[in-house]
């Protein structure tokens, strides 16, 4: 197969894929040559590699192993906003002509422009009629949950003089109780970004269950990222949580390096262990240090449960490379990010903020929405999962969770192969 250039490569196998419902990546995704294979290339070996002839400058499929073994999927990163735009452009932009032939009715590029934001506002909601009642949302959250925490901030520093809006922070009371009661003494905290008309930010606080999934404790809608609004969320969730007196003493944080964060938990919670992501130091330490023995050796040392056995694994990882790679990765104080320094006290070793992307993955559609419809949307699917989760909890087989009591069948396995004298 001839291609006239890498771009009409690229666009072919955005077409298949989508097409043929299955998910690929591009590895690498060069001018002059692209590989692509199956997302689950493990069990899958569909793949395919173009290149570009250098005395013709055409791109030509020099391998392509056409079998897919994997099942079809209905979501797909390749379905982008490029890709409708390209394949959906006559049907949108026809508007006009479609209803001519149906209806037979003329009608003006106005009105198919006004029908459309309408039918967008019905969906996503009317973000300046929302913004105008966040009051009235506040006070129907506190009247409908007794108890929940929903601080509304503003502004006024303005020419006019105008309130403007700074930020919400919502903490519902069956979320803080039960984290209280029943949620180990680990919390994550991330930041991401909000998709609809009004840009801004969703500060998120997760914990962990009694079955070690995500446990929503409290979210806030801010402008953006700073030391400022982390410390304004810190401080009403340490009143939520209890956390005032003690400063954070016997709390672990886990969080993803975002700006202004550490400072903040320095300031306000000095007591409590801070925890760093090592998927976040991993994705940045990886542009430099790329391969899979160096990820796998990254991994065996983030994972290490004592220090002799994090020595030795440094000592390997440094065979990969020189005295830099060793300099590059303690860049990142290890205290923060290394199983063997960890606190006891949360009876955590988790190396990750997997929670608190757990949680960002379960808003997505939420986060295309104007404020009180995501805001809602949120509500709504928190007490949901505390219903199901519940629920869930009655069809246990003993007191110890599912995935617990699988941890420690797994565990037992190698105990049984060991003596202590």
């Amino acid at each position: 197969m001839v291609f006239e250039n890498v771009k009409q490569f690229r666009s072919a196998l955005q077409d298949y894929a989508v097409q043929r419902r299955v998910q690929i990546k591009l590895r690498p995704n060069e001018q002059h040559r692209v590989r692509a294979k199956c997302v689950n290339s493990t069990r899958c070996r569909w793949n395919i590699l173009g290149s570009l002839e250098g005395h013709t400058w055409n791109f030509i499929v020099k391998s392509y192993y056409p079998v897919h073994k994997c099942f079809r999927a209905t979501r797909n990163k390749l379905a982008n906003t490029a890709w409708v735009a390209k394949h959906f452009k006559d049907k949108i932009i026809n508007q006009q002509d479609l209803i001519r032939i149906k209806y037979g009715v003329y009608i003006g590029k106005s009105i198919c422009s006004r029908a459309k934001h309408q039918f967008m506002g019905q969906y996503l909601g009317d973000y300046k009629k929302e913004f105008a009642r966040i009051y009235d949302y506040a006070d129907m959250l506190r009247s409908t949950n007794p108890g929940s925490t929903v601080v509304v901030k503003t502004s006024n520093e303005t020419i006019s003089g105008k309130e403007v809006f700074v930020g919400i922070y919502i903490c519902l009371h069956a979320c803080k109780v039960s984290w209280l009661e029943g949620c180990r003494n680990v919390i994550g905290f991330d930041g991401i970004f909000m998709k609809g008309v009004c840009k801004g930010e969703l500060l998120s606080c997760i914990g962990k269950d009694g079955n070690n999934q995500m446990y929503p404790v409290a979210w806030a809608v801010v402008e953006k990222e700073t030391k400022h609004t982390w410390s304004w969320f810190f401080r009403c969730l340490m009143h939520d949580l209890q956390l005032t007196e003690s400063q954070g003493e016997g709390l672990t944080i886990i969080s993803d390096m975002q700006k202004g964060l550490f400072a903040s938990v320095s300031e306000l919670l000095p007591n409590a262990e801070h925890r760093m992501c090592a998927r976040h130091i991993w994705s940045n330490w990886k542009q430099k240090w790329k391969g899979e023995e160096r990820r796998k050796k990254f991994w065996a040392y983030a994972r290490a449960s004592f220090e002799a056995y994090l020595k030795a694994k440094i000592d390997e990882l440094a065979e990969l490379g020189d005295n830099k790679i060793i300099e590059d990765l303690l860049r990142y104080p290890k205290q923060y990010w290394c199983r063997a320094f960890f606190k006891d006290w949360s009876k955590c070793d988790s190396v990750e903020n997997n929670m608190c992307e757990t949680f960002n993955s379960w808003i997505l559609s939420a986060r295309h929405k104007s404020i009180i419809t995501m805001l809602e949307e949120i509500r709504v699917k928190v007490m949901e999962r505390m219903t199901t989760m519940r629920e869930f909890s009655t069809r246990w087989i003993s007191d110890v969770s599912p995935i617990a009591m699988r941890y420690i069948e797994e565990q037992s396995q190698y105990v049984v192969k060991h003596e202590v004298k």
